[in-house]
């Protein structure tokens, strides 16, 4: 085969985070064709979710919310949602790539947001989906739907059909992009953190969505049964850097914790934020600027130690929280409110996904170099938002300079 009969071939970038959309829009506006692969109804990953970024304190939706719709305009983007990889094969120098794809049930280029839908629904099975989604849409949860049909005859523009089944398709790509982001661990098997106990024992991601301005408490500080905490714990590699689940750092939760515990200090001054570290890392640009700023103030108490046990108080008044202060080594319990655990996350890629466990090492992570395959983000190793932008920016540049030209 000649250079000049080289077929262009598309390349596939897996994962719909800020990483994802990153290395999508770099290729797609550099002339390549891109398909997307969201395992999601809609696109933006776990920033989607977040309140705010460090360090700059911005709004973390606002600008994703413009390059996901980028995204879904792009000509040359192929947009694959509620889709994941099932097998990925090497043939004759390209990638062929086996995709599932799950039934949307509403289209959302006829859902009109009438919302009609919502109370005729027997078991509750419609959502109206992620505040910000780019197009918005109501979503039907499979796994409760019924197929009774009531939506569908109260549908006013005929969006609904609950007869989609799961399909599944064969895309032939020049490279793969992986960018599949991380999730939340459950930690419960690790008891000594109470995880699963008590209401207000909760991972970090689940109070973030609990407190965001976007959230149901529309930003104000409350537990889950909806009181005034006055006193927050949170918890420091509680999963991380522990051989029973994660011997690594996870990368962000130090910062992140400073971001959440800043933030309740700004919108509830009078609610007392106490973070239990090993370490503290700041180690990103302006984030040990971040850092001196949020505790110059002395408003957050930052004590260096691991507890040994958290656990729910007998009247079911509050939590306790023992441990060693490693600065007086003395042992003391106090009690709080609510306990945020940060630390329990892991990569994606494989969740769920057995047929694609041989590109990964035994902590998840994608492990080598492979031919035709750049992974970015949390997937190659934990990282933050910037750092992984970085990086499925520096992913995109090298597929571009090194072509998907077949037979290479």
């Amino acid at each position: 085969m000649t250079k000049d009969s080289k077929v262009q071939l598309p390349v596939l970038v897996a994962g719909g985070g800020v990483a994802g959309i990153s290395a999508a829009l770099d290729l797609a506006r550099a002339g390549k064709t891109v398909h997307l692969i969201e395992r999601k109804a809609s696109l933006g990953g776990q920033v989607a979710s977040l309140d705010k970024l460090y360090p700059t304190d911005h709004c973390a939706f606002c600008p994703l919310w413009t390059e996901i719709r980028s995204c879904v305009l792009h000509k040359n983007i192929v947009l694959h949602t509620l889709t994941e990889i099932r097998t990925v094969e090497e043939i004759d120098g390209s990638l062929e790539v086996r995709l599932a794809q799950s039934p949307r049930y509403i289209d959302a280029s006829r859902c009109i947001l009438c919302g009609r839908c919502v109370p005729k629904c027997p078991v509750s099975a419609i959502s109206s989906g992620p505040e910000h989604a780019y197009p918005q849409t109501y979503v039907i949860d499979p796994q409760a739907c019924t197929r009774c049909g009531d939506c569908v005859d109260i549908c006013p523009t005929a969006a609904i059909d609950i007869t989609g089944e799961l399909s599944q398709s064969t895309i032939l790509a020049g490279e793969i992009i992986w960018a599949t982001g991380f999730q939340d661990v459950d930690i419960s098997p690790l008891e000594d953190y109470g995880y699963g106990t008590h209401p207000n024992i909760l991972t970090s991601l689940e109070f973030e969505e609990l407190t965001a301005e976007s959230g149901v408490n529309k930003g104000a500080i409350l537990t889950r049964n909806g009181a005034k905490p006055k006193r927050i714990a949170f918890i420091q590699c509680a999963g991380a850097r522990d051989l029973r689940l994660f011997p690594y750092c996870s990368a962000v939760c130090c910062m992140h914790a400073l971001k959440q515990a800043q933030w309740v200090k700004r919108r509830s001054p009078e609610i007392e934020c106490t973070i239990f570290y090993t370490d503290l890392r700041a180690e990103g640009r302006h984030y040990y600027t971040y850092y001196l700023r949020e505790i110059g103030s002395g408003a957050i108490e930052l004590l260096r130690s691991r507890p040994g046990l958290i656990y729910t108080l007998p009247d079911g008044s509050g939590i306790a929280v023992t441990y060693e202060d490693t600065s007086t080594q003395k042992r003391l319990i106090r009690v709080y409110d609510m306990v945020v655990l940060n630390g329990a996350l892991k990569p994606s890629l494989t969740s769920g996904q057995p047929d694609l466990a041989g590109l990964t090492d035994e902590e998840g992570l994608m492990k080598g170099s492979y031919s035709r395959m750049y992974p970015c983000g949390f997937c190659r190793e934990p990282m933050d938002v910037e750092a992984s932008v970085v990086q499925a920016s520096a992913a995109s540049l090298e597929v571009f300079l090194g072509g998907s030209s077949h037979g290479k």
